[in-house]
């Protein structure tokens, strides 16, 4: 082979002998790096090199070594250099294209003079090991694939025939202008963007360089495939709400192929625009919410729970005869709700083509008003942010000024996510409320505020379709929506924040009760703590207003909390640096909390309990599971006959923002006999 490669001016230099790998001879620092970047099992946050070591079953010395190579602190994420030759920075890279066959490939980088897209929700390390997984795996089906042919082609020439020869010989002919044309292709399309190539094997002999600034070669001890996951975790890291779509697209192209291999594998990054005008060239506009049936709601939400179904797996889910799905399917595509995959082989008969729903099908605005803060997403079919931005309250405004910064940042927020099919706004307040009239009552914190229009005031402003839910609902609903066939049956959702609440879904729906109130948690708490007011009513508990009761407790216990906005993390940040004080702050909290959820547990008679909110932050996350699973494990009447599994939200501090933009995709698609939707109509001219 040629050691020989382009440089950055279309010359070429002699490539040094690659560096002898790591020990073990099979170490692929690619696949480490991939690792480290996907982060390790909850509760840790990231890897230390012996527990990463002990994962791979490599030595812990080895994994060190990877992360001064590749210029990794300690696991704690990041990518700032490929040390491939010459080292490649990477701190800005973004995956554009990948082609292999055999031991041939090219990963090609680009660099933007700016970042396209808002950084969206940050993933979580479930979210990531769950991305790596899928992503690699489908990746190693390519990677054996390839083996498999290579080794065919080999023996095919051994065996000396002709006409297999001949084949050989034409699909290497085609195959030689496979990285040219695909390192010309990402040019094309990515023109604002210097293009960056690492090379394995023969890939390093693409002519003259072509379109792309450098040329890098890989060294033996690092993969392809691990680089390749190793450069979208990274990416993924700093733009999540960009990458997520992209993630889908390379996992699934790497399955197709994977299934039905044929010649060189080649893949390119193609901007949401790009797909959707080669994949949906007819209108995108229709009417979401008047679906017109049952039916038709039953198949998206089975589509929904299970992520992809074939039309002969909804007909088993929802009873449906094979001729209602496929009638329903068909409408479902044409009006560009849903997507069709590549076909799957499913043993004898005709092969199966997955269904899924089209995340840029429709969006919704989530809108949180909190005592300290209001937060606006705009959220794709899927659950992926496409735009957040909050603003601090300070001094707790008018009402009038308040529905003003949320309509403005609203609508910011939805040009910014630049979606031609919003479906509408929902907002997410604290109680009490009354659903029915849109009214903001008189909340707690909230001076001046009362029996504030705001459904009405919002509407007029945006000219969209307007939901309103209490905090805890809207988190309760957002937990459903995204989390899929594990959040499928009735649970409770724990709500802490500046103060507690529940949302509860019992028999397949939400529960709001007669006016939007139901979940007040406080009076449970107070009950089985035994805390009651003179006239024999429960007392009002201040550990029902966790955030601030956290605070007041570490300074009476002589921890130095910083006065003003900031305390709550600071003491946060002390528990999770072990300070016994601290952690004992929060045990207290929480055991007085768990009072209260072991109260919903016994009155509701459900398995699943899913704590979060703005309190439950990352570092103490685990204090307040701990806690709260000790107590409706073991209180409740009904503890022998049922285990109440207590979960952490999969949305975090942005459960109400993010479940108030559900609450509009949940009205607009969930199947409820009897139910008439609360939002009439869309807004075509909101965007």
């Amino acid at each position: 082979m040629d050691d020989r490669m382009p440089d950055v001016d279309g010359g070429s230099r002699q490539v040094p002998t690659d560096p002898a790998p790591l020990d073990p001879a099979q170490l692929d620092e690619a696949g480490v790096v991939a690792a480290t970047l996907a982060g390790p099992p909850a509760p840790a946050r990231t890897w230390s090199a012996r527990d990463l070591a002990d994962q791979l079953g490599v030595s812990a010395k080895a994994v060190a070594g990877v992360w001064r190579r590749w210029e990794i602190g300690h696991g704690d994420g990041g990518l700032t250099m490929v040390p491939a030759d010459p080292p490649y920075p990477s701190s800005r890279g973004e995956l554009l294209g990948v082609w292999a066959d055999g031991d041939t490939a090219l990963v090609v980088l680009g660099e933007s003079a700016r970042p396209r897209g808002q950084r969206g929700r940050a993933a979580d390390n479930e979210e990531r090991r769950s991305i790596h997984t899928a992503l690699a795996a489908q990746l190693g089906r390519v990677r054996d694939a390839l083996a498999a042919g290579t080794a065919e082609a080999t023996r095919g020439a051994t065996r000396g025939a002709t006409r297999g020869a001949t084949r050989g010989a034409a699909r290497k002919a085609a195959d030689q202008d496979g990285p040219a044309a695909l390192v010309a292709s990402v040019a094309e399309h990515h023109p604002d963007s210097d293009l960056h190539v690492i090379a394995w094997g023969g890939g390093s002999g693409t002519p003259g360089g072509g379109p792309a600034r450098s040329w890098h070669r890989a060294g033996r001890s690092m993969s392809w495939t691990g680089t390749a996951c190793a450069i979208v975790l990274a990416e993924l890291d700093q733009f999540p709400g960009r990458v997520r779509p992209v993630l889908r697209a390379f996992t699934e192209a790497a399955r197709v192929y994977a299934d039905a291999p044929r010649g060189a594998f080649a893949w390119r990054r193609r901007e949401p625009a790009e797909q959707q005008a080669q994949a949906h060239p007819s209108p995108r506009a229709f009417n979401q919410l008047a679906l017109g049936s049952y039916n038709e709601k039953l198949v998206i939400e089975s589509i929904r729970q299970a992520v992809t179904l074939s039309r002969v797996e909804i007909a088993e889910q929802t009873g449906l005869t094979p001729q209602a799905v496929s009638r329903i399917t068909r409408n479902l595509l044409t009006s560009g709700l849903l997507a069709e995959d590549a076909r799957q082989p499913a043993g004898a008969g005709k092969p199966r083509a997955p269904l899924r729903l089209r995340p840029d099908a429709a969006s919704a605005i989530g809108i949180h008003l909190d005592p300290e803060m209001i937060t606006v997403v705009a959220v794709d079919l899927c659950g992926d942010l496409l735009d957040q931005r909050q603003l601090p309250l300070g001094e707790r405004p008018d009402p009038r000024w308040c529905v003003e910064q949320m309509a403005r940042l609203a609508l910011e927020s939805a040009r910014a996510a630049d979606s031609e099919a919003l479906l509408g706004v929902g907002v997410a307040v604290p109680g009490p409320l009354d659903t029915r009239a849109g009214l903001l009552l008189d909340p707690p914190l909230f001076r001046s505020w009362k029996h504030v229009a705001l459904k009405a005031e919002l509407a007029e402003r945006l000219d969209t379709p307007v939901i309103v839910e209490k905090d805890s609902t809207a988190a309760a609903i957002g937990e459903r929506w995204l989390g899929a066939a594990d959040r499928a049956g009735d649970f409770v959702y724990l709500y802490l924040g500046a103060g507690a609440g529940s949302g509860a879904f019992l028999n397949g729906d939400v529960y709001r009760g007669t006016t939007g109130n139901a979940g007040e948690v406080g009076k449970l708490c107070a009950i089985e703590a035994g805390r009651f007011t003179e006239e024999g009513g429960p007392a009002r508990v201040p550990e029902c207003a966790p955030m601030s009761a956290v605070v007041d407790r570490a300074r009476a216990a002589g921890m130095m909390v910083p006065q003003g906005d900031g305390g709550y993390e600071w003491v946060c940040a002390a528990a999770a640096r072990g300070d016994r004080r601290a952690i004992g702050v929060f045990e207290e909290v929480a055991r007085v909390l768990a009072l209260g959820a072991v109260g919903l547990v016994d009155l509701l008679d459900v398995e699943l309990l899913i704590i979060g909110g703005p309190a439950v932050l990352p570092s103490v996350a685990g204090i307040y599971r701990r806690e709260i699973a000790a107590a409706v494990n073991r209180f409740p009447l009904a503890r022998h006959v049922r285990e109440v599994h207590v979960a952490q939200s999969r949305l975090n501090q942005a459960a109400a923002a993010v479940g108030a933009a559900s609450s509009v995709f949940h009205e607009a698609f969930t199947p409820s006999l009897g139910a008439r939707t609360r939002m009439a109509r869309r807004a075509p001219g909101y965007v």
